[in-house]
C-alpha cells in the first residue's frame, strides 16, 4: 500500500514538474541581443584552445556560458558580462543533432556567448565553496603524480570528470566497448562501500554509508547517473520489502521530477537500461554460459563477467546502434580482458578517496593507481589495435526498435501469455510465431534495403551554399558541398553520412571554386569518409581556393576529373553529363559565369545543378546545348540560390511544367532568393522550394 501511494505522489508531482520545465526551457526566456547580466560561476564544463564553456547560474537557473577569454574563473566568481543568448540555428536537416534538446536534457536553459566581462567578484558565492575545494586539493594531486593524458583519463573513470579527457582516448575506449568505464554509475558504489567496510567496523551503519554516497556524489559534479545509483541504493535500505523492478521504477520517477527532460539524456537513457537488462537477463545467459562450459569453477570469474557483459546490452543494443551506428563485437573480450586490471584499479582508487588526506599513505596509494592504471591503458592500446570487427547500422527507424522488443517481449513472456490462455494455445503459438517471424523479417530486409537498395536524391539545407547528395544502389555522389557558415556543411554532410553508415563517397562534382560549394570536403576527411574522386572544369580564373582543392586531391590521394563540355560519367546507374562551359563566358562576374552545369539522369529523373550560373551562361547554354535536353526537366537547381542576375525568362520557359525548383539561400545573408526570381518561377508553373523554409528537400 505504501508503495501505491508513493508511485501516486511522483505521478501527480511529475505532471507539475513537465509543465513547470517546459514553461522554463521554452518560454521564460526570450532571446536577447547585448544584454547585461550578473552570473555566478559554478563550474568548468569544457575547455578548448578557441574558449572556455563555464556552468552558470542565472536568476536560479542553469545556463552554459561560453567565453573565448582564455582566464580562468573559479567557483563563486560572479561575473557581469555583455552577453547574447547563443542559439544554435535549425536547418531541419535529416539526424539534425538537436542541440538545444541536449542543452535540457542536462538541466541547461540554453548557452551564453559572452561578448565582454565587465567585472568580477570573487568567490561571492560560497555555498559548497568547501566541498569545491576538496574536490580542487583532490585533482591537484592527481594531476601532480599522474602525467596530464592519463590523469585526466582518471578522473574520468573514478569520477565521471571529462572536461579535459583527450578525444583520442575517448574515441579508443568507445571503440572497443569500453566507453562505460568512462561514465560513473553503480559500480563506483559498489567499490566505494566495499572500500569503506573493509577499512571500519561500521559495516551495518547505514546511515554513515548513505552521508559516504552523498559526498562522492557531491565530490564527482552531481553526476547524474551517479545518482540513479545511489537513489537505488536508498530505497533498497528503506524499502525492504520491495523488488527490484519496483525500486527501478521509483528511482526513475524521482529522476525525472528533478528534470523531465531527463528522459531524452543518453546517459539516463544507458544507464537504466542497462541495469534493467542485467536484472532480467543475467541469470538466463550465465546458466547458458555454464551449460556450455564444462569446467566451471576454473572459469567462473570469466562466466561472471561475459554474463553481466551480454546481459546488460541486451535491452541497449538498438541504442547503442541509433546513437553511435555500431556495435564492437569485440566488447565481450575487451570487458574481460580488462577486468582484472579495471577491479585492482577500483579497489586502491577508493581507498585512496576514503584516505586521500592522510599524508604518505595516499601518497603511496596514488602512485599504486598510477601504474594499474598505465596497464591497464597498456591493454585498451593493444586492444584497439586488433579491433577490427563491428556491427556497423544506419540509424534505426521507429518500427525497427518495436520489432526488435517484440521479439524480446515474446521471448521473455511468450510462453506464460501460452499458458495463461491455455484453452487456445495453438492459435497463441501460431499468433507469437508469425509475429516473431514478421519482426525478425522487418529488421533484415530494413537493413538490407537501406544499405544497398534505397535510392533518393536529397538536397540539404546548408544556409547560404549548396550541397546535394544522390544515393543510388549503394553509390554516392555529392554536388557542391559547402557553406558561408565555415564548417556548415561538412558537418551536416558527415553526420548524414554516419547516420546512413556510408563511408565511402564515389564522386564530388564541384560547380565552380567558391566557398560556399566547396569548403566542406575537408570535414569529410577529418570524419574518416573515403572520398574516391573529384570533379571539376578546370576554372578560368585559378584563385586560391582553386589551389586548395588540387592541394586536397593531392594529399589525400583522391582521383581527379577535369572535365569538359560534353563530357559523360556513369556511377551504378546514375548518369552525369556537363552541358555548359564549351566558351568562356565574358561577364562581370566571370567566375560565378563560368559555373559548371551539370544534367543528371537518375531513377527516372532528370535533374540540372546550374551552380552560381548568370543569365549570360544559361544564354550561353541554349546556345550551344540541344533544347530537347531540357524540355523534360523534372528538378532543377535554381543557379545563384535565386539571385536576380540569374535565372533568365527565356531559360525558364523552355523548361517543362510542374519542374521542382529548388532553391538553396539564406535570406539574411545576400537577400537571396530575390522576389522577382519567385514571380518568374511561379509564372511558369514551377514548383517551389527554399530549403530556408522548408529544410531538406528529399525526391
Amino acid at each position: 500500500m505504501r508503495v501505491k501511494k508513493i508511485f501516486v505522489f511522483i505521478f501527480f508531482v511529475l505532471v507539475f514538474r513537465i509543465a513547470n520545465t517546459i514553461y522554463l526551457y521554452n518560454f521564460k526566456y526570450d532571446n536577447w541581443e547585448n544584454k547585461v547580466i550578473t552570473v555566478d560561476i559554478i563550474s568548468v564544463e569544457k575547455v578548448t584552445e578557441e574558449a572556455i564553456t563555464y556552468v552558470v547560474k542565472y536568476n536560479n537557473d542553469k545556463f552554459l556560458l561560453y567565453i573565448k577569454d582564455n582566464s580562468l574563473y573559479d567557483y563563486g566568481d560572479r561575473l557581469k558580462i555583455l552577453c547574447s543568448n547563443y542559439e544554435n540555428k535549425k536547418y531541419n536537416n535529416p539526424y539534425e543533432f538537436n542541440y538545444k534538446m541536449y542543452l535540457n536534457s542536462n538541466c541547461f536553459v540554453s548557452r551564453i556567448y559572452c561578448i565582454k566581462v565587465i567585472n568580477k567578484k570573487e568567490n561571492t558565492n560560497l555555498k559548497m565553496s568547501f566541498i569545491n575545494n576538496l574536490r580542487s586539493k583532490m585533482y591537484e594531486k592527481i594531476d601532480e603524480k599522474i602525467d596530464s593524458q592519463y590523469s585526466n583519463l582518471y578522473k574520468s573513470i573514478i569520477f565521471g570528470e571529462d572536461t579535459l579527457l583527450d578525444n583520442d582516448i575517448e574515441e579508443k575506449f568507445t571503440n572497443i566497448g569500453l566507453g562505460h568505464i568512462l561514465c560513473v554509475s553503480g559500480g563506483q558504489i559498489v567499490y566505494l562501500l566495499l572500500a569503506f567496510e573493509n577499512m571500519t567496523s561500521c559495516k551495518k551503519n547505514n546511515t554513515i554509508k548513505c552521508v559516504l554516497l552523498i559526498y562522492f556524489y557531491i565530490i564527482s559534479s552531481f553526476n547524474i547517473s551517479l545518482l540513479r545509483a545511489i537513489i537505488m541504493y536508498i530505497l533498497k535500505l528503506l524499502l525492504k520489502d520491495s523488488n527490484f523492478f519496483t525500486r527501478w521504477s521509483i528511482t526513475l520517477g524521482i529522476i525525472l521530477i528533478i528534470n523531465p527532460y531527463y528522459i531524452f539524456n543518453i546517459s539516463i537513457i544507458f544507464s537504466f537500461l542497462s541495469v534493467l537488462s542485467m536484472n532480467i537477463f543475467n541469470a538466463q545467459v550465465e546458466s547458458k554460459l555454464y551449460i556450455l562450459i564444462k569446467n566451471k569453477k576454473r572459469f567462473e570469474f570469466a562466466i561472471k563477467n561475459i554474463s553481466m557483459t551480454i546481459s546488460s546490452q541486451i535491452l541497449l543494443l538498438p541504442f547503442q546502434l541509433y546513437y553511435f551506428g555500431e556495435f564492437p563485437l569485440i566488447s565481450i573480450v575487451s570487458n574481460l580482458f580488462t577486468s582484472f586490471s579495471l577491479n585492482m584499479l577500483m579497489i586502491c582508487s577508493f581507498n585512496l578517496f576514503i584516505m586521500f588526506f592522510i599524508p604518505v599513505v595516499s601518497d603511496i596509494l596514488i602512485l599504486i593507481c598510477k601504474y594499474i592504471l598505465y596497464f591497464f591503458m597498456f591493454q585498451v592500446q593493444i586492444l584497439d589495435r586488433i579491433n577490427y570487427f563491428s556491427i556497423n547500422f544506419p540509424k534505426l527507424s521507429i518500427l525497427v526498435f518495436i520489432s526488435y522488443y517484440v521479439v524480446l517481449l515474446i521471448y521473455l513472456y511468450g510462453k506464460k501469455v501460452i499458458l495463461i490462455s491455455w484453452n487456445n494455445r495453438n492459435i497463441l503459438k501460431y499468433i507469437l510465431k508469425i509475429l516473431k517471424t514478421v519482426s525478425i523479417s522487418y529488421i533484415i530486409i530494413w537493413y538490407i534495403y537501406v544499405m544497398y537498395f534505397e535510392k533518393y536524391i536529397i538536397f540539404f539545407n546548408v544556409g547560404q551554399g549548396n550541397m546535394a547528395l544522390i544515393h543510388s544502389n549503394n553509390k554516392n555522389i555529392i554536388v557542391d558541398i559547402g557553406s558561408t557558415r565555415e564548417g556548415n556543411a561538412g558537418y551536416i554532410m558527415s553526420n548524414y553520412l554516419q547516420a546512413k553508415n556510408i563511408r565511402k563517397i564515389d564522386l564530388i562534382l564541384l560547380t565552380h571554386m567558391h566557398s560556399d560549394h566547396i569548403n566542406g570536403i575537408e570535414t569529410l576527411l577529418e570524419n574518416n569518409i573515403d572520398i574516391c574522386r573529384i570533379g571539376y572544369v578546370r576554372p578560368v580564373i585559378k584563385t586560391e581556393l582553386y589551389y586548395d582543392v588540387k592541394n586536397i586531391i593531392r594529399e589525400n590521394r583522391i582521383s581527379k576529373l577535369e572535365l569538359t563540355f560534353l563530357d559523360k560519367i556513369k556511377v551504378g546507374d546514375v548518369e552525369i553529363e556537363i552541358v555548359s562551359n564549351k566558351n568562356k563566358i565574358l561577364d562581370k562576374d566571370v567566375e560565378n559565369a563560368n559555373s559548371t552545369i551539370f544534367l543528371v539522369k537518375f531513377n527516372n529523373k532528370n535533374i540540372l545543378f546550374m551552380g552560381d550560373s548568370t543569365k549570360n551562361t544559361e544564354q550561353d547554354f541554349l546556345s550551344n546545348v540541344d533544347a530537347s535536353k531540357i524540355s523534360n526537366i523534372d528538378i532543377l537547381q535554381v543557379s545563384h540560390h535565386g539571385s536576380k542576375t540569374s535565372s533568365d525568362e527565356g531559360f525558364l520557359s523552355k523548361i517543362s511544367n510542374n519542374t521542382s525548383a529548388i532553391i538553396s539561400a539564406e535570406k539574411e545573408v545576400y537577400g537571396h532568393p530575390d522576389s522577382s526570381v519567385i514571380e518568374l518561377l511561379n509564372k511558369y508553373k514551377f514548383k517551389v522550394y527554399v530549403t530556408e523554409k522548408v529544410g531538406a528537400i528529399k525526391f
